[in-house]
């Protein structure tokens, strides 16, 4: 088994002292999804990307996005994080800066890589390794009226957090999800519904994120409960490893030859 990422920060310190992100996923989350990939890369694959990315390992690859945002250099990168568009809408595509556009861009670009350059297959590596991470964040496949549950206020165990951050991290956090706890939650897929799950299609991956929104948004009162809590476990879950094995898939077309 692969190494286990285990939460060490304190509860009381996660909720009322760490400073709250926009992200998708915490540290742990991405993590989680690099580190699945892994066990289901194709033969030579893992190799073939560790040594585009030198020195940085897999799940610094996997935070990479999240740790530019602090240089302004990289600011028109930040919408490349997430789709917003009403509920009950279907996704129209447009030119904008997105998470399916900026997805798109990257995967086509790695499969033609011999046409870049090595900084830049680097670069759509470590895109991709984050993206197909965000993508499956339902929340980041959200709603613009409250910009994707940032701007909705719930409380969480006594704690009064946006609902944004709660699926991020705090659930990974107090729960205590592990990497082995996102495998296991895989076991439920036989392997025909891991091939149907790994074929890319950046779009339906997306739509299908988005359809645990109806969960993530069933609370009463502004008030996340324990019951709520515990059904969003598995959610998260499956959404990590779902995420982990078409990481996986991108990796192996891409690095198959």
């Amino acid at each position: 088994m692969k190494k286990i990422y285990t939460i060490t920060l304190a509860l009381t310190y996660s909720l009322f002292i760490k400073p709250v992100t926009c992200l998708a996923w915490g540290p742990e989350g991405h993590h989680y999804v690099a580190e699945i990939a892994k066990l289901y890369l194709d033969k030579g694959v893992e190799e073939k990307v560790q040594k585009v990315l030198g020195t940085m390992s897999f799940d610094e690859a996997a935070l990479w996005m999240d740790e530019i945002k602090k240089d302004h250099a990289y600011d028109n990168l930040k919408p490349w994080h997430y789709i917003d568009f009403d509920k009950d809408k279907t996704y129209v595509k447009t030119d904008e800066g997105n998470i399916i556009n900026a997805l798109e861009k990257s995967i086509a670009e790695l499969n033609n890589k011999k046409a870049l350059k090595q900084d830049e297959i680097n670069t759509d590596v470590k895109y991709v390794f984050h993206l197909v991470g965000d993508l499956h964040m339902p929340l980041h496949d959200g709603y613009p009226q409250d910009r994707g549950g940032n701007d909705i206020k719930v409380d969480f165990l006594g704690a009064q957090k946006n609902l944004h951050y709660i699926w991020d991290m705090g659930i990974i956090e107090y729960k205590k999800i592990t990497v082995d706890d996102c495998i296991k939650a895989g076991a439920q897929f036989y392997k025909a519904e891991i091939k149907e799950l790994q074929k890319i299609d950046v779009v339906k991956w997306m739509e299908q994120s988005r359809s645990c929104l109806k969960d993530v948004y069933d609370f009463k009162d502004n008030t996340l409960t324990e019951e709520y809590i515990t059904k969003s476990v598995p959610i998260i879950e499956k959404q990590i490893f779902i995420a982990g094995i078409r990481l996986a898939a991108v990796l192996n077309q891409a690095f198959k030859k």
